[in-house]
């Protein structure tokens, strides 16, 4: 009981620090849509290049296909925590720059209801927005005269699923998450000249609420009592945001101090008047279909190798900044785990998850007739604790989005992140106490 106290305890006071926690990112791709989409699972997941859909493990949360969660043992109780982090190096033609953070990232867990009922529940994000795009330029009727443009954006969705997993036959389980998806995107775009102390700032605040679901299924089964199959898929159902979108134009003293411009706006002490200011409840945001496909296959406990594929159209979508911007989404992950001896007595070593992948994502973006694309390799540990099912698991990331082509920018990234998995037992009565 003190156990399961404890427990509890920690569950509702990492909610809190979530409740306060920032989405990690710097792209100026994130200016349009709803930003940049997580689909790439926890840690796990991300180390074997985001391999997902046709995953399953008893030790593991997945909750990117609801079904994997019923590969839990039926008296079993898993609790997964982690934080994620960024290093970039952006640049163009002409100008580079870098950045780096790392925020809290997830909360989940994961429990039996009965033999063949499974559910789950967590926090995490869903979709980042980040950038801080600033451009100097003549003013036309006057060459003297220089204008100074920021454009800054901020926020994102968060996502709090509810997944059921349900063992239908010996081979075969469906699953499905219930989302509710909220947050606010901000963005700013702020105009001044070098002759005035006044500056003129276009603010768009879009709160977003929204329920949408995944369902999922998965086909496994062994050969030998040594080689094993998974077959998984996937699908999210399209999702239109009745939004309310906050309009305003003001008048400000801003003018690229050290401070962002969302921390001037809220300084009382700052000169900010407003002059035009309107709400609208029903701004249209849109999310399309989302289809996914997944194969994993290999040795019992010793070897893991897969591969997933999804789809999602954009191109008919109308959305935040909806201008012929939109293609069709593409996402290829490929995986491999290994691990030399999972139940090795003297060798920590050989008790270690090797993991290592590589993913291509053909973007919904589409920007001066170019594609943005993003690729790159993984690699990852996973240190199993305590019962063996506990674990810290550790992934790395580092890839390339977009491009210096037709005035665009290239990122250069290496993301990391770290996660805890506790495992434990439920409902076992101690012969001794």
């Amino acid at each position: 009981m003190i156990k399961k106290s404890l427990l509890i305890i920690a569950t509702i006071l990492l909610t809190t620090i979530y409740s306060f926690g920032q989405n990690i990112t710097n792209s100026p791709y994130t200016i349009f849509g709803v930003g940049e989409i997580d689909r790439n699972g926890f840690n796990n997941s991300k180390a074997m290049g985001g391999l997902a859909t046709g995953l399953r493990k008893s030790n593991q949360i997945n909750y990117m296909n609801p079904a994997a969660m019923s590969a839990q043992d039926t008296m079993s109780f898993i609790l997964d925590i982690g934080i994620n982090g960024i290093f970039k190096d952006l640049k163009s033609s002409t100008e580079s720059s870098e950045f780096n953070d790392f925020a809290f990232n997830h909360l989940a867990i994961s429990f039996p209801v009965t033999r063949w009922w499974f559910a789950g529940i967590g926090v995490t994000p869903y979709s980042k927005i980040g950038y801080d795009i600033q451009q100097v330029g003549d003013f036309a009727p006057n060459d003297t005269v220089q204008m100074h443009y920021d454009y800054y954006g901020n926020g994102g969705i968060n996502q709090l699923f509810i997944s059921n997993s349900f063992k239908i036959f010996d081979n075969l389980s469906v699953g499905f998450n219930f989302n509710y998806l909220f947050g606010s995107l901000e963005q700013y775009n702020m105009v001044f000249s070098d002759i005035s102390i006044f500056s003129t700032v276009i603010a768009d605040e879009v709160a977003i609420k929204k329920v949408t679901f995944d369902f999922g299924a998965q086909y496994y089964n062994t050969i030998q009592d040594k080689y094993f199959y998974n077959v998984g898929v996937t699908y999210s159902n399209s999702a239109s945001f009745n939004s309310e979108k906050k309009h305003s134009v003001l008048n400000t003293t801003y003018n690229w101090s050290e401070m962002t411009i969302v921390d001037y706006l809220k300084s009382n002490s700052r000169i900010v008047d407003t002059i035009t200011s309107s709400i609208d409840s029903k701004y249209n945001v849109e999310i399309p279909d989302r289809y996914s496909f997944g194969f994993t296959t290999g040795i019992e406990n010793k070897l893991i190798v897969g591969f997933d594929y999804s789809y999602q159209d954009w191109s008919k979508v109308e959305t935040i900044n909806s201008n012929d911007t939109y293609d069709v989404d593409q996402y290829y992950n490929f995986g491999i785990e290994y691990i030399p001896n999972k139940y090795s007595l003297r060798n920590y070593f050989k008790r270690i998850n090797y993991r290592a992948g590589a993913y291509l994502n053909n973007s919904y973006l589409k920007i001066n007739g170019e594609q943005i694309s993003n690729y790159g390799i993984t690699f990852g540990l996973g240190f199993p604790l305590a019962n063996q099912r506990t674990s810290i698991n550790l992934s790395c990331s580092m890839g390339k989005k977009g491009t210096t082509d037709s005035g665009l920018i290239e990122e250069n990234y290496t993301a990391f992140g770290i996660n805890l998995t506790l495992y434990d037992f439920w409902f076992i009565k101690r012969k001794f106490q």
